[in-house]
């Protein structure tokens, strides 16, 4: 966060005639970078994501186009002089997958690139402040392989296969490469490698599939956080479940819930009470507009947040099969 009338600096966003310590900077700096990244994760899939694990016929492309708008409140403990902060982040999506054989088991290669637009705004030493930040995001590449119970088939073969179990593994990279400022406490990018990685089953039964995954995110430091300050970011434990309806081949719903546990941060060897415990439920919507296009409609609440980010998020994405 910046103020409304200076640059984003730590030393530029007291009021005016204020200078804070060392140690007060110190804190209101590791507490906003929290934030940052939080911001950042919006884009990054920990999200409730239904049929992650799922068949697709070897060699079938899929080409999405994606919108999500998020906004709500933003805590943090109490020795941050920061309060009543809200954020508003809006994500597009750009992406490419892929349907692969591997080793005779289906997988599915992905890429996405993230757009971000995101404001904030709240109250800094009791004073109005707000910032905002516009740029790409850092780029994903998602491999996701099919263990057990998800032959790679061709096209042709593919309208024949029943579902049954399926339990699968996930492996989603994202590399630094979005637009990083080190002079800035708001950015769209994050200035540091991350690995996201989920093992997971899905069980369909009927018009019903059951899916649940658990996973863990790791980080590399971020060793220019506002200069030369080094961040670093504990691993992010993730468990994930859905809950699907098949209407009729296209047009299906689900309910989902997502909690998440760990991400502490450290700057300069200095830990901080910034855990995240943080619980997600969320739904979506599937529907196809013809044949090869299909829409998805999803929304996801924070249900309970110890630290960080308590979102609303509405997005819809558009996806084109060839």
């Amino acid at each position: 966060m910046q103020a409304t009338t200076t640059p984003a600096s730590c030393s530029q966003m007291s009021p005016s005639g204020y200078h804070p310590s060392m140690t007060f900077r110190f804190y209101l700096f590791s507490a906003l970078c929290t934030l940052c990244i939080m911001c950042v994760d919006v884009a990054h899939a920990n999200d409730v994501e239904p049929r992650l694990y799922s068949n697709v016929p070897v060699g079938t492309n899929f080409l999405s186009v994606g919108y999500a708008y998020s906004s709500g409140e933003v805590s943090f403990d109490a020795s941050v002089p920061v309060q009543d902060v809200d954020g508003e982040i809006e994500v597009m999506t750009l992406s490419y997958s892929r349907g692969l054989n591997i080793a005779g088991r289906s997988g599915l290669l992905t890429v996405i690139l993230p757009y971000m637009d995101a404001s904030l705004t709240g109250l800094y030493l009791g004073q109005p402040a707000s910032g905002r930040r516009i740029g790409w995001s850092d780029p994903v590449i998602r491999m996701s392989v099919n263990l057990y119970g998800a032959p790679a088939l061709a096209l042709q073969d593919f309208a024949t296969w029943q579902q049954r179990t399926i339990v699968g593994a996930t492996v989603s990279v994202g590399m630094p490469f979005g637009r990083y400022f080190d002079d800035k406490l708001i950015n769209t990018g994050t200035n540091r490698w991350s690995t996201l990685m989920q093992v997971g089953a899905s069980h369909q039964r009927g018009r019903w599939t059951l899916e649940a995954a658990t996973g863990v995110s790791l980080s590399t430091d971020n060793d220019e956080a506002l200069g030369d300050n080094t961040l670093e970011l504990d691993p992010l434990w993730l468990f994930r479940t859905s809950l699907q309806y098949r209407f009729r081949p296209g047009l299906w719903a689900g309910v989902g819930a997502l909690y998440i546990h760990g991400g502490a941060t450290t700057l300069n060897g200095i830990e901080r009470d910034d855990e995240q415990r943080n619980w997600r439920l969320g739904a979506a919507v599937s529907m196809p507009l013809a044949r090869r296009h299909s829409v998805l409609f999803r929304v996801t609440e924070g249900l309970a947040s110890r630290f960080g980010s308590d979102f609303l998020t509405y997005g819809a994405t558009y996806t084109y099969t060839f």
